[in-house]
């Protein structure tokens, strides 16, 4: 009787660390909706391939060229007070953060809204995907 509740026992601590250990390597994905202008706002420091963007507010650009696909988030600053169409912005060459060539994966059908998708990876967010508006393929990077 002893012999079974300690095979009890342990069989019950490996399920729970099997279940806690896939649970661990599930990262919860998170949406970030574009605007109609294309500008993205993270609250938090972000890694987008081996940049890291500070907490701003980024303007998502799309190109494609000899069918290879690239994206670039290039930091907005805010030069004057908000006005009725939600604020004046301004960017610089120092502000963008780089252009990454994108690997395409199939979407589930055309895209509705451009998003931003991204991950935490070792407490920081880290862009992983990008949705661009009209297309049906996902730009993973």
């Amino acid at each position: 009787m002893k012999m079974r509740t300690v095979l009890l026992a342990i069989l019950g601590c490996v399920l729970l660390w099997a279940v806690t250990a896939s649970a661990a390597a599930q990262q919860k994905e998170r949406a970030y909706k574009v605007g109609k202008k294309g500008e993205v706002t993270l609250a938090q420091q972000t890694k987008v391939g081996d940049k890291t963007l500070e907490p701003g507010t980024y303007l998502v650009q799309h190109r494609v060229s000899h069918g290879d696909h690239f994206v670039r988030l290039i930091e907005l600053k805010q030069v004057e007070a908000q006005s009725d169409d939600g604020g004046n912005y301004t960017h610089t060459e120092r502000d963008k953060v780089g252009e990454m060539k994108c690997r395409l994966e199939p979407a589930a059908g055309p895209i509705k809204e451009t998003t931003v998708y991204t991950v935490t990876d070792g407490g920081v967010l880290r862009v992983t995907k990008i949705a661009i508006k009209g297309e049906d393929v996902l730009h993973v990077l």
